[in-house]
This record gives structure tokens, sequence and C-alpha cells, in this order.
């Protein structure tokens, strides 16, 4: 029996209405890069129809799409690296993010048979990617002067920490891109999840996109701001596979990590780091099951968590979760100093997807 990961359909498209609420005068590009957060990118592509565009990471995530009938604009965040890639997002919709020299030398060459939205990037101090204000001008000239480039040209810029509480960036990053973009005419874009939290009331242009994604999945960056009512998308569930008492004195798991100060009721839980559920949880984790929360005891190892079950009636065939409903996929990860993205991209393959 292999654990289960179960999607909210209904739960990610409330989350889509409660963004649009809150956002009333921009254009939603929903991001569902890394197959959808780890939720399964075709899957959240069709819940999320009533955004006005998709965002991805490669042209291969684009390709994907394409091939399995998803029609809306895609913007692909990293764009193209070479000829063949630009000629196929012009073919297919694909709208590219132009953030480095390379694909304005490509653009020169005017290999463009069919015309290309794009998206041109501002480096307005993350230092990742995008154009810094002076290579920018000769970027956005380019792209102006090529008569395939679709106008207006979209412009967009990344906050680099706007789920921080005490965020003094985001403001320098905004009046940023502002300024550099006041005299132009286009769409433009800056605020992700966090920003669309923290910032909205900051924005005022009259053609704005906003890029939410980990909120789309019920999850909210920022832990001193909570307008929005999010509902989680994703719970992680795994099958109770063995149960036994062990004695006091006795220890549990790899290392002996674990010994016990009395005679303990142990279930082992079939899922492990094998499935992307991290070992960093050990000794640490809980887990729920018919409202009782569960500590996991002695390490986490490929295939099997060890948890202290009590006196529950708990049998074997029956299904704990990992997170969802009961327990904060966020609180969760604030226990072992990461964040909530990382813990849903890890998810492998052997756990089944169900959609609901």
């Amino acid at each position: 029996m292999n654990g289960n990961i179960l999607i909210n359909t209904n739960n990610l498209k409330h989350n889509l209405s409660e963004i649009k609420k809150s956002s009333p005068n921009t254009k939603i590009m929903s991001v569902i890069k890394s197959n959808g957060y780890g939720h399964g990118i075709l899957e959240v592509a069709n819940a999320l129809e009533n955004s006005d565009s998709y965002a991805i990471a490669t042209i291969e995530e684009a390709k994907y799409l394409r091939k399995n009938n998803i029609t809306k604009e895609i913007v692909c965040l990293q764009g193209f690296s070479n000829e063949e890639e630009c000629l196929f997002c012009s073919k297919n919709n694909i709208r590219p993010v132009i953030h480095n020299k390379n694909q304005i030398e490509i653009i020169k060459k005017k290999i463009l048979k069919e015309t290309l939205k794009v998206w041109i990037k501002i480096d307005t101090g993350m230092n990742r990617l995008g154009f810094d204000e002076l290579s920018f001008k000769e970027a956005y000239e380019v792209c102006t002067n090529n008569n395939k480039i679709k106008k207006p040209i979209g412009l967009m810029t990344h906050l680099a920490c706007a789920d921080e509480k005490k965020d003094e960036f985001s403001n320098k990053q905004i009046e940023k891109f502002t300024n550099i973009t006041k005299d132009l005419n286009g769409e433009l874009s800056i605020l992700n999840s966090a920003g669309i939290l923290r910032y909205t009331n900051n924005i005022n242009f009259s053609e704005h996109w906003v890029r939410p994604g980990i909120m789309l999945y019920g999850i909210n960056p920022c832990n001193d701001i909570n307008s929005l009512n999010l509902k989680p998308v994703m719970s992680l569930t795994a099958p109770v596979i063995a149960i036994k008492t062990c004695k006091k004195g006795e220890a549990i798991g790899y290392g002996q990590s674990f010994t016990f100060e009395k005679d303990t009721r142990i279930a082992s839980i079939g899922i492990g780091y094998g499935d992307g559920y991290s070992r960093q949880l050990s000794d640490t984790g809980k887990v729920f099951f018919e409202g009782n929360f569960l500590n996991i005891v002695g390490r986490i190892s490929m295939d099997i968590i060890t948890v202290d079950v009590k006196d529950i009636d708990i049998k074997i065939g029956s299904f704990v979760e990992l997170w969802g409903d009961n327990i904060n996929i966020k609180d969760v990860s604030d226990t072992i100093n990461t964040i909530p993205y990382e813990l849903m991209c890890s998810l492998g393959d052997r756990l089944n997807k169900k959609y609901i």
C-alpha cells in the first residue's frame, strides 16, 4: 500500500477566486511551474482555467502543456535559450521572459516568421535574472524595433523579500521599477504571492499583472498577514503497515536514536524519505489520526516512519495525515527550517495522486 497525495481542486479554484477579489483591477498569471508545485501541472492548469495566463519555468513544461491541449497563453519565466526554442514560442503562443543578452542576440537575428509576445525582466536588486537599467534600455529598444515582437511589451521584476515580516527592500524595488518604466507603455508585473498580500496598495499601474504561486495552493507566505481566506489544496496521507509494542528500555530505528521510557505501542507507516518525506522530521514530526496528534519516534527511513500511537484504536490499513486539513504544512516546514515549496515539490512518484 502506497501513500496518497490528495488534491482538492475545488479549494484550488476557491483560492484563485479569493485572489481575484483581493486584486480586482489586475490580470492573473497563475504560477504552475515545477509540476504545479507538486500538485500536477496539467490538473492544476485545468482547475485554474479562469486565470488570464499560466507561468511555468521551462520550455519543456510549455511543450507538455501544449501537447495536452492547454491552449491559454503560457509565460515561460526562464524564456528560450536558443533559436529553436524561440521559434517554438512564436508558433505556440508561449510568451518568453527575456532576461539576458544571449536572448537579445537571437532576437537581433530576426529569425521570427510569426509574431511573438514577450516579457522583459528588469533586475531591481534580486541579482538573479534580468537586465540592469542600462542594459534594459538596449533590450527594450531591440524588441521595440523588431516588427515580429508584439506591442506593447510586458515589463516585470521579482521581489526578493516580500515574505519577510521586516521587509525594507521591496519598496525600494518597486520604486526602482516604477522609475525605469514610468515613460514606457505596456503591461507591468511585480507582485508575487507575498507581494499581493503586502504591497497591492503600493502599486498604481493601469495594466498590472500579479503572479500568484504558493497562495494558489492554500499557503500564506506571510506569517503576519491573514487577509485572504485561503484553503489548503494538498493533503499527504500514508497507511499503517504494522503495529507492535516496544518494551521499556528498548530503542527503535536506525542509530537507536529513541529509547522508550515505558512500554509503547508503535505503528509503522508506509512512507519515508524515498517518497520525499524529509528525514529531518525524525523524532520531531507528527501525524494526525481521528482527532489525535501522534509523535514520530526514531529516525525516518527510506520507506517507513514509526509513530507512538498510545492507546488509540488504529489498525493496519488505517491512513494517517502527514499534512493537510489538520496539520498545516507551513508548521511542518517551520519545524525543520525549510519552506512548504520544498516539501511539496520533493514528493516522489511512488505516491498516488488523487483529485477530489
